[in-house]
């Protein structure tokens, strides 16, 4: 039994460990794809985002390359910007890259990792799974 039990300990501790840090959303437009992911509150507003880290990656114009080609374990660099939620201040990252671990059979969820400088907030790194989410209308790429 008392293997059992650390046996368990084990798998439950790898399998946290192996979690996402942020969770949030993607959204591919014309030219690439933006991972919007989420910043929680800590202490009394605990759960609540306070802030987004935005990351756009640049797939080329028009019809761009599928993400799930990108899947690897390289790192891609790309554009990022972290914002306070329900404003438009953000402040643009000075070096940004994602690691593309898994994308779906639809390309409706993805995972990997990212790494981001900011002069602030200083660097950020850690593991990310969005889904995908796209407001208003499906914009017309020519």
């Amino acid at each position: 039994m008392r293997c059992a039990l650390v046996a368990l300990t084990l798998i439950g501790g790898s399998a946290s460990s192996w979690s996402a840090d942020r969770k949030g959303t993607m959204d591919e437009g014309c030219c690439g794809t933006s991972f919007h992911l989420r910043v929680l509150h800590k202490g009394e507003k605990k759960g609540i985002p306070e802030k987004e880290i935005i990351l756009y990656l640049h797939q080329g114009c028009p019809g761009h390359i599928s993400l799930s080609y990108l899947v690897s374990a390289r790192w891609v660099e790309v554009e990022a910007k972290l914002c306070d939620v329900g404003s438009s201040e953000c402040e643009h990252a000075t070096a940004a890259k994602i690691r593309l671990e898994s994308v779906s059979h639809k390309g409706k969820h993805a995972s990997g990792g990212y790494s981001v400088d900011f002069l602030s907030a200083g660097h950020q790194e850690g593991r990310f799974t969005v889904k995908y989410h796209h407001e208003g209308p499906i914009p017309i790429c020519e």
